[in-house]
């Protein structure tokens, strides 16, 4: 029996235009995928930025709250009380905060183991403190930092909540027991710290805490108060 072959049966491929118009679908879809990828890193960078400038401004908030908290009132002059020197102008930051603790490394009678603990800020975006500013060794502690205040909430006329945004009520006084007898009616005291963040972040405001428009070419704001009393009194 003899194989019987067709001949003359052509094989059709794809034309030019099929060729460019999946090239051209194939971009679309990769372009696509290419996007979402980047935009979601760039989110996740972002993320991640914010985060740690978020902890970091918890961390320096808490920490100079926990600080103030150890705050000496001294009922008899001994120790300096809480200094606090603000910058010139409306509603000002302030630019030095003096205040007197205990000092376990330092050797002595309780009247000489105090230091006078100091935190600085500048207006040009680090806070600095110094644990002991007799050693005028004042060390960076929080970066990006676009406003620093302390309230002392005694004195509503030299430190007005004026027009700062979302702050909490004055923090009424708080009964604390002399070392002898009897007991002090200690003020309290807010401290707001804002910070700038990178403008891709969806967390912040375009405003600052003083409600003032920073400008969408600018980074957002975020900020946070805490309120304290000092509750180590000594005579």
């Amino acid at each position: 029996m003899s194989a019987q072959y067709k001949t003359g049966v052509k094989e059709k491929g794809f034309s030019l235009i099929e060729v460019l118009v999946t090239i051209v679908i194939a971009m679309v879809v990769l372009g696509g995928l290419l996007l979402t990828f980047t935009q979601q890193n760039t989110e996740y960078k972002y993320q991640n930025k914010r985060i740690d400038a978020v902890q970091d401004l918890e961390f320096g908030i808490k920490f100079i709250a926990e600080d103030l908290r150890s705050a000496l009132i001294d009922t008899d002059g001994v120790s300096p009380l809480i200094t606090i020197a603000d910058a010139l102008g409306t509603d000002p930051y302030t630019a030095v905060l003096d205040f007197t603790v205990w000092d376990n490394a330092t050797a002595g009678v309780p009247v000489n183991r105090r230091a006078l603990r100091r935190y600085v800020y500048d207006g040009s975006g680090v806070l600095s403190y110094d644990r002991h500013s007799a050693t005028g060794n004042v060390a960076p502690m929080l970066s990006n930092v676009t406003f620093f205040k302390i309230f002392d909430d005694s004195d509503t006329a030299t430190y007005p909540r004026g027009n700062f945004l979302d702050i909490p009520n004055v923090l009424p006084t708080r009964s604390v027991n002399r070392p002898d007898t009897g007991a002090l009616n200690v003020s309290g005291f807010t401290i707001l710290i804002e910070i700038a963040v990178d403008a891709g972040y969806k967390e912040g405001s375009f405003k600052d805490v003083l409600n003032n428009n920073v400008g969408v070419a600018g980074k957002k704001r975020i900020w946070r108060y805490v309120q304290v009393h000092p509750m180590s009194v000594v005579d």
